[in-house]
């Protein structure tokens, strides 16, 4: 599937130096690339420079990427997955690998605060809830989080997290199924 005309417009104009369509890109997508950052950093200051330098290869790589890209939103957010990655490596942490429900190896960040979501959930009265999410591997959090929040599709979402189709469909069955039994009381393993 192609980009829409309409991004594909704003594509052109970001590639021609047009520094307002920079700025619709930003309106149109500048929230859920923060949001996604602020979930995986637990820093709004973070957060922010994540979507400052999404921004700014948006503005370098535009031209080179206009005929590439299927869905702005989608590309966006497959970048600020790795400045979310140079960010926790300037903090210290590490990529580490580990093995998914699915027995690949993935790589993910070690991160010792609760998400944001986690904090909200937590706030809530339904702290079941968040302990249900922060039981889910982070691979699976992360595909959950894009495809209920962000709206993407399962072929977006795979360009994302750098995995093929099959496996961000068994990430959400498996995370949807954990959350199932977990939120029962039963908390069991749903291999």
């Amino acid at each position: 599937m192609d980009v829409s005309a309409e991004e594909a417009t704003l594509l052109e104009r970001i590639a021609g130096g047009d520094q307002r369509a920079l700025h619709q890109a930003l309106q149109a997508h500048g929230q859920a690339v923060f949001g996604f950052a602020l979930r995986r950093l637990g820093s709004p200051e973070d957060a922010q420079d994540v979507v400052s330098d999404t921004l700014l290869a948006l503005w370098r790589q535009a031209a080179a990427q206009r005929g590439r890209i299927t869905s702005l939103r989608a590309w966006l957010l497959g970048i600020a997955r790795h400045k979310v990655g140079d960010v926790l490596r300037g903090r210290g942490q590490h990529w580490r690998e580990q093995a998914d429900d699915d027995g690949q190896l993935l790589a993910h960040a070690a991160d010792p605060d609760p998400s944001p979501l986690d904090r909200l959930c937590a706030d809530c009265d339904d702290a079941r809830l968040a302990q249900a999410l922060d039981g889910l591997p982070e691979v699976q959090r992360e595909a959950l989080y894009l495809f209920t929040y962000e709206g993407l599709s399962l072929a977006e979402i795979a360009r994302i997290q750098q995995v093929p189709l099959a496996t961000v469909g068994t990430r959400l069955h498996l995370a949807r199924q954990r959350l199932r039994r977990s939120l029962a009381g039963d908390g069991g393993d749903p291999r």
